[in-house]
């Protein structure tokens, strides 16, 4: 029987265990643990569905390591800042390891790690959520159907409507929404990596429904960081992350970030410092809470995500696009940013133990989970992929199509 840890019992975490556990679309046994740094909520999800719970700090790293010793593989669904501990964790106890991302300069830590993992026979399959994670599975499957790969490039959409009389909803982890508005971006230009300012590159996108026309703008994301390794002997020059959210959303949020909420920089209050970014965390978190929903109508969201991926087959240009489209689950009742996040490292997980993912080492979802299988997956779980793909039927090139776009009107 195969060990699985879960480092995290939040939403994501829970969700991951939700899925592990659903008899019909994972099927077999196996013995899963959960864990978090706060007992309570471990024990909640457990109990809910019957698997076992235990207090972890992941900052101890001895207790930690004990933790998870002879799991098969190890979920991390905590913030971030801990991926590198928790992959020398699974190093010692030779585990293999999932996690939901690193924001870019993260993950490029992580990817130091490769060897590591190659050598001890493991897997670490670095952002393996919603974007990164199913993003990347389909920037890989589009550069499989190229023999170069000159751009690649991931774009997600988020739209809540929701009935609500909320002041705010939050779609994923505020601290990473706050990250993502104020951190410098970084993309691929000219095939060198390099910064941007936050919020730039701001472009009216036509979505799939129903998303729909939107704004999107770069922010700080692993993606290109793992396209430019990834791609690398495809020839890639340019890779990027564009995000839109909600537009009331994204108003509130700009208005913290300039308001100075981002920073983590104390200031006095009282004779106290406090750290404005935490502050404003734990409030925003505490009023929702607090917060009767039950007045309001069914959540109704979406995610919409789009992979695009340019280069040459048999010396034509092509352009290729995947997408998926996410809504509300109506299986389990989770927001769609929440249901495209934790389902993912449940799917993959299962791929390393039944032997689907052979490949060793840190890798990106592109570099080791098989596409259609993957997708296939997905599907079950009300989450579609789907493919179109642009080739030039006049020539070997766009290049007179993009010149009569262009002209003025």
């Amino acid at each position: 029987m195969k060990k699985i840890v879960i480092l995290g019992a939040g939403l994501q975490g829970g969700i991951v265990a939700t899925d592990l556990c659903d008899k019909e679309l994972s099927p077999g046994e196996r013995d899963l643990t959960i864990c978090d740094y706060d007992f309570a909520k471990a024990k909640e999800v457990a109990g809910r569905l019957g698997i076992k719970g235990e207090q972890c700090d992941v900052s101890d790293h001895a207790a930690l390591v004990a933790l998870i010793k002879g799991a098969d593989v190890v979920i991390n669904c905590v913030q971030y800042n801990w991926n590198v501990d928790i992959m020398k964790a699974c190093l010692e106890v030779k585990a293999h390891y999932i996690d939901l991302g690193g924001l870019f300069h993260v993950t490029r830590q992580q990817f130091e790690l490769h060897e590591d993992f190659k050598k001890a026979g493991l897997t670490a399959v670095l952002g393996m959520g919603s974007t990164p994670g199913t993003m990347n599975v389909m920037a890989g499957y589009a550069a499989s159907q190229l023999d170069t790969v000159e751009e690649a490039h991931a774009i997600c959409a988020c739209g809540d409507f929701t009935k609500t009389q909320a002041v705010i909803g939050i779609p994923y982890s505020l601290l990473t929404v706050m990250e993502e508005h104020t951190m410098e971006p970084w993309i691929l230009k000219e095939g060198k990596l390099q910064p941007v300012p936050a919020g730039s590159g701001k472009e009216m996108i036509p979505f799939s429904e129903p998303i729909g026309l939107a704004e999107a703008f770069y922010c700080i994301h692993s993606e290109p960081a793992q396209f430019a390794r990834s791609f690398k002997d495809k020839g890639i020059k340019e890779a990027s992350f564009k995000l839109s959210l909600p537009k009331e959303f994204e108003e509130r949020v700009r208005f913290l970030a300039d308001l100075g909420f981002s920073s983590e920089e104390p200031i006095a209050v009282g004779g106290q410092e406090v750290n404005p970014l935490q502050t404003m965390v734990n409030v925003v978190n505490r009023y929702l809470e607090r917060y009767d929903g039950s007045q309001d109508g069914e959540l109704n969201d979406s995610d919409v995500l789009r992979a695009v991926v340019k280069g040459t087959k048999d010396g034509v240009e092509k352009e290729i696009i995947v997408e998926s489209v996410i809504r509300t689950s109506e299986r389990w009742g989770f927001m769609a940013g929440a249901l495209d996040t934790g389902v993912p490292p449940s799917i993959v997980a299962q791929m390393i133990c039944d032997g689907q993912i052979t490949e060793r080492g840190a890798l990106a979802g592109e570099q080791c989970v098989p596409p259609i299988p993957y997708f296939r997956e997905l599907a079950k779980r009300e989450m579609p992929v789907y493919c179109i793909e642009k080739t030039p039927l006049s020539g070997n090139d766009f290049g007179q199509l993009h010149e009569a776009m262009n002209k003025p009107k």
